[in-house]
This record gives C-alpha cells, structure tokens and sequence, in this order.
C-alpha cells in the first residue's frame, strides 16, 4: 500500500451483513468523502431553493472540487476507493463488526473486506480489488524501507517447513494474490517448463492443469514461506525491501536537533558486512512480531546445559535425528532415556508428534487447569491445552490425538507419559533426600514437583521448554516498557500489547508522533488482521502528510 496499491470497494454486497453492506455503498460513493456530507448537502439544496438557484449537485460538486466534467467522470468511476477515508467514515464502517478474539475494528473490518464470512465457514470471493499507481497515478506512493533480519515473510522462514498450519491457505493470503491462486499459478509455470522442451505440447492438458480450483485446506510451513518471498517480486516490491539486516535502535530526535518532519532515527548493521547505516524518517512502524525471544522457566542451569535443554522446535527435531543416527536403528524405546516436554501448547505438541513419530519416549510436563474453575475469572488459567481441546478432530487430527493423550494420561498410548500439573524445580538432581521414586541417575536428570508437592526424578534424553515467545524489543529504548497497556510490565502480544489508537494504529505512549505498530505486538495475532493495521497506517500517513 505504501508503494501506491490501494484497496478499493468491488460494490458486491456483504454476504452475511446487510448493513455493512449499506455503510459500504453510501461512504463510497463518489465526493461522499465525510459520513455526514449527505446532510450538508441536502442543506445546500434548502438554501439554493431560497435564492431561486437551479445548479444540478454534480456540477456543484465539481466546482466545489476545481474538477472538469471528464475529470469528476474519472473521479466517479473510482468512487469505491477505500485509502482516502477520513477516520469518521472508518469508524462507521467499523461499527458493530464481529470477529475472532482480540481483533481491532479495523483489522475485523478489512477482514471481513478480505475474507467475507470466513469463520462462519464460506468461501467467497474477497470485496476488495486492488489498482496500482501504474493504473491510478494520483496514488501516493510513499517513501520507505522495510528493514528486515532474513527474507521476506520473517519468522515462516525459520520454522519448519513440514509441519503443517493451524489456519487455512487462504486465510495465509496477502492482497491482491491469493496463496490458492498462487499454488495454480506456480504449477503452471512449472508445466510450461516441463512442456517446453516438448515437441508437441499439449495446449489442453495445460489449460486443465491451471484452471484447477484449489479448495480450502490447512497448508505446509514452507509453501506459505516461498509464497512470501515471491509475494515481494511478484508485486515488484523488492526495491523497497533491504534483508538481512539487524535493527539495534528506534528512538526519537531530542533536544536542538529536533525536527518536525524527519523525528526519528533508525540504526542497525548488516548481518553479512557488519556495515553499520543510519535512517532519519518522518514515521517508524515496528512490525517485528513477537517470536523471537522464547520463553524461560527462570530455574538455575536453564541456559548452562546446551548440549541437552533447548528451547526450540527445530532444534529439538535436529537433537531427536541425531539420537537415533548414535543408535543405529535399536529399539529406542529400550535404549533411549525418553524426551521431557514441558508446555501445553501446540509447539509442544509438534515436539511430541515428532519425538514419537521417531519411536522416541516422551515425557510431557503441562499446566493442568482442571482444578481451577472453583476460581474466580480472573485467575482461571487459559492456556492453549484448551485450545487443544477445542480444535475439531476432522480438521486438526494430530492435535486432537495428543488432546486425547494429555487427558489420557498416556494408559493406552505407547511411548507417551503425562505429568499434568507438574513443574520443574531442577536439572542434573542425584538422588537427594528429598527426592522419591529416583531412576538411575546420570548427568542427565531432572527433578519435577508433582501437584501434591512431592518430588520425583526422571533420566532423560532432552529437556525441551516450548512455552511460548515473546518479542525482542531491545531496539527500542527499556525495550519499550511503558507502551503498553500496564506500562510497568513488558510487551506481550496477549498480555500486554502495544496501545495504539484503533484506527491509526500509531502508539499512543509514543515520545512523540510518528511511531506505529502492527500485527502481534499490538494484538492483533493472525496474518488476517495485519491488512487492517496497514491500511490504517496508510490512511493516517494519507490524511496528515503535506509532502
């Protein structure tokens, strides 16, 4: 959007709310640029019929405008834009919209622009179509960078490429090229390779293959990665996009060299030269997401035993191949001490997934939360091994099973242990006092305390913690404490996230103008809801730069 492709209104209706459908086709309808320029307008006419005057309201709205007649006729035809609405006429707009949790009004409305009544299952065409500045050249573009430590797409770049998604495909889809048509399209140009050095191509068989309508599925890690990267060329954005690169401050200009336009400066180094550089710039959006750091349990020897205690998944995959290369192809069940995963979330689950896949026991520690409903609300433990309960078992098969297993217990699973409610206390524990039930012990020993507080002690392989992540805001100054809503706590996208106005998403605890956030630093944690953060950035920047 900053490159100049903005969102315009198809005009097909809403198929499952009439009355944003209403509001969609009076706030774009041509010269309505105010919600309530309707009324001025029908007072203009009371006070033109006072003094006799007979002007047709469309010549007045093109004197009004300084426009000629082919120029209001162009205007008219792009009535249906979206990137010029004042913060009024997204407010209405916004009003009364429903959606997953946690999603901003902007973000549920762009949402349900891009996705009409995705949650209540349909598959619809989106209500947004998207023009260029090639098409519209009274689009703005914007002059900006996008500053970023690896390739296009971020964190989808570092996961596993083989596991699977919670969301649909095209719940992963970016404006403008929808990943199911990007799948069709990249098999295509695979095709016309394979055809073309054919002598006799088949045209028909061609035309069959591309055609074909991909329907809505869950989609691999690594697919929606490769449809990032080229997502950038494909819409030649790669000239905005500098990779590569660490970001080590965001802070304001202070002092005498404040200045108005330019208010903040942006440092960091490239991760290959080591080559510093240095950006002054009107505005800063922070997009950094919020898995970059992962969660520590804060026991003593956490991060001292490398070798066998990690954090994360991939890495707990590599050590499970490397475990099974030392034994050749033995039982492991008989040779190999079982893993311990402590988290209850769906991290967790692919760990456990991927140990037993490999014949690998596993141990699983997790927060049970059975016995905490007597409690009042707020202090309920929500944690994602609900989740796991409320996946659907037609959708979510391998997540369901380990539901099962977790409630289970692990009596009729093989190679499976739960532990719920059990905490870790300590690593490397040999035999104690205090501690019953002791295994042979080697330097490989943890000690968990069950909920009766009693101790017990488990050989093992790998120690691996997944209890989530949390952003690395160390760019910005006391890494951003105080921006949250509990200024004295740190940032958490479910917590605690970045307060940004609703509609413009600029920080509202910012030192001054001109910082943004979006995505999961400010809450709004699917790929789904980061177009609404975008498309208020861009009609903030829109509305209040004379430049």
């Amino acid at each position: 959007m900053l490159a100049g492709n903005w969102p315009y209104y198809t005009g097909e209706p809403h198929p499952g709310d009439e009355m944003l459908t209403a509001r969609l086709h009076f706030s774009t309808r041509p010269g309505n640029g105010e919600c309530y320029e309707e009324e001025e307008e029908e007072q203009a006419d009371e006070e033109e019929k006072d003094v006799g005057k007979k002007e047709n309201i469309n010549d007045r709205w093109r004197q009004r405008n300084g426009r000629s007649d082919g120029s209001f006729c162009a205007a008219k035809s792009q009535g249906r834009g979206l990137a010029r609405s004042t913060r009024c006429k997204l407010e209405c707009l916004s009003s009364g919209l429903e959606g997953r949790v946690g999603g901003r009004p902007l973000a549920l409305l762009m949402d349900q622009l891009q996705h009409p009544c995705v949650d209540a299952g349909l598959d619809v065409p989106s209500l947004l179509t998207w023009k260029s500045v090639e098409q519209h050249p009274e689009h703005k573009v914007i002059d900006h960078v996008v500053l970023g430590k690896d390739e296009p797409g971020g964190s989808w770049q570092s996961m596993d490429p083989n596991v699977l998604t919670i969301s649909l495909n095209r719940w992963m889809s970016l404006p403008d090229l929808d990943i199911r048509q990007w799948e069709t399209l990249i098999e295509s140009e695979q095709f016309r390779q394979t055809t073309s050095t054919l002598d006799e191509p088949c045209p028909h068989a061609f035309q069959e293959r591309s055609s074909a309508c991909k329907t809505a599925s869950r989609i691999s890690v690594g697919t929606v990665a490769a449809y990032y990267r080229d997502y950038v060329r494909r819409k030649g954005l790669e000239r905005y996009f500098r990779c590569g690169t660490i970001v080590t401050s965001v802070r304001p200009v202070r002092g005498t060299h404040a200045n108005e336009n330019y208010g903040w400066i942006v440092e960091g180094y490239e991760k290959n030269t080591g080559k510093s550089f240095r950006y002054r710039c009107k505005r800063a959006v922070l997009a950094t997401g919020t898995t970059d750091l992962s969660n520590r349990l804060g026991i003593h020897g956490e991060d001292l035993q490398p070798d066998w205690i990690t954090h994360d998944l991939n890495d707990v995959e590599s050590r499970l191949d490397r475990l099974i290369e030392q034994h050749h192809g033995d039982k492991l069940e008989d040779q190999v001490d079982p893993v311990l995963v402590i988290g209850g979330g769906l991290t967790a689950a692919d760990a456990i997934m991927a140990a037993r896949f490999r014949g690998i026991p596993v141990l699983h520690a997790f927060r049970d939360s059975s016995n905490e409903w007597n409690k009042p609300d707020t202090k309920k433990i929500h944690n994602a091994y609900e989740k796991l309960q409320g996946l659907p078992s037609s959708m979510y098969p391998e997540y369901h099973k380990v539901y099962e297993m977790m409630a289970d217990g692990g009596t009729n699973y093989p190679l499976y242990k739960a532990l719920p409610g059990y905490s870790l206390v300590k690593f490397a524990s040999r035999g104690n006092d205090d501690v019953i039930d002791v295994m042979e012990t080697d330097d490989r020993t943890v000690t968990l305390s069950a909920p009766d507080g009693r101790l017990y002690a488990f050989r093992v392989s790998i120690v691996a913690i997944l209890i989530g992540y949390k952003p690395d805001l160390s760019y910005f100054e006391n890494c951003a404490i105080g921006l949250g809503k509990f200024p004295d706590r740190p940032i958490d996208s479910k917590s605690n996230p970045i307060e940004v106005d609703d509609f413009t998403y600029e920080v509202i605890k910012a030192p001054r103008n001109g910082l943004y956030a979006l995505g999961p630093l400010v809450g709004d944690n699917f790929v789904r809801y980061i177009l609404g953060g975008a498309f208020g950035i861009l009609t903030h920047i829109l509305s209040t730069s004379y430049l």
